[in-house]
């Protein structure tokens, strides 16, 4: 009889011990549950968050291009933040970021083809960094159409289990792959090389000082920090700029690859929903009556270099 009752407690005892790990296992599923539905509304929110700040830069784009005409600089009102916005639940924070105040590296090889003036242009920008010369020649072999190395270069032979591009780059952060790279090379270089349609000139009213030491080699530092434009002054037109080089003694190298004004922007956002920051950006084409969304991507935003 005892021994009865003792089995008869330890089933008991296992099934109370299986309920246990019943009710656990639902409220873990059920706690899954409301994980992925808390995830999916964030994500879901911070897409429509970044629709309404694609919708205001866009607005402001157009209003400074009937504004100013193909003349942009950092002293527009496009280039000013968007104040923070407080939602329920959410906080966006914007702003805009002219691309074309960086140094384009599908220049290097507009058509598949190497230019040396674009390939001359990165190597001052190179020395002016103290980086190997390499990296310029690197660069151009990585993006041409054609299997033939440059001095300094790299072709296919030089990437292990891999392949150099042979096409324009969607994303500058390829260039991470060069032979000649280094960690600390391109933290210096990123936040002055970007990736666009070649279409898009260098905007000398947003470039940094160090990238005018890119148009010529008899450009000094010097004249570079008074060449750059700041928040205020723009130059209207490339006849102000060669004034201004004249002004400076300096020669008045080709200003083919120039401009005062940009085709491409980007949107970078910081939306905070449910106490979670995320960033995205969305790079942006303004065209004479719209502006069209190119890319839109998430991850961490990167400083844009200042004159």
């Amino acid at each position: 009889m005892r021994r009865q009752r003792g089995v008869a407690l330890v089933v008991a005892l296992l099934v109370v011990a299986l309920a246990m790990l019943l009710v656990a296992a639902l409220l873990d599923a059920g706690e899954l549950t409301r994980a992925r539905l808390r995830n999916g509304w964030r994500a879901e929110q911070s897409r429509q968050l970044l629709g309404g700040l694609e919708a205001w830069a866009a607005a402001g784009l157009l209003a400074d291009l009937r504004a100013s005409g193909p003349v942009d600089g950092f002293g527009e009102a496009w280039a000013r933040p968007m104040p923070p916005l407080e939602l329920p639940g959410a906080r966006i924070e914007g702003r805009l970021r002219d691309l074309g105040g960086c140094f384009n590296v599908n220049a290097l090889a507009p058509g598949g083809s190497t230019d040396p003036r674009a390939l001359r242009r990165f190597a001052r920008l190179l020395r002016a960094l103290q980086l190997p010369r390499a990296l310029a020649s690197q660069a151009a072999d990585y993006i041409d159409a054609d299997a033939s190395v440059q001095d300094g270069g790299a072709e296919d032979d030089a990437y292990a289990g891999a392949r150099t591009a042979n096409a324009a780059l969607l994303d500058a952060g390829e260039l991470r792959r060069l032979p000649a790279m280094t960690g600390d090379a391109w933290q210096a270089l990123a936040p002055l090389l970007c990736a666009l349609p070649t279409d898009q000139r260098l905007n000398l009213n947003t470039a940094p000082a160090v990238l005018w030491l890119t148009l010529d080699d008899a450009i000094t530092p010097a004249m570079a920090q008074r060449l750059a434009r700041g928040d205020g002054a723009m130059y209207p037109d490339l006849a102000a700029v060669r004034r201004a080089l004249q002004r400076e003694g300096a020669p008045v190298p080709d200003l083919s690859a120039c401009a005062v004004g940009s085709r491409y922007f980007q949107a970078e956002a910081t939306i905070v929903a449910d106490g979670i920051a995320f960033g995205y950006r969305s790079q942006l084409q303004r065209l004479p009556d719209r502006v069209r969304v190119i890319a839109r991507t998430r991850g961490g935003l990167r400083r844009e270099p200042r004159p």
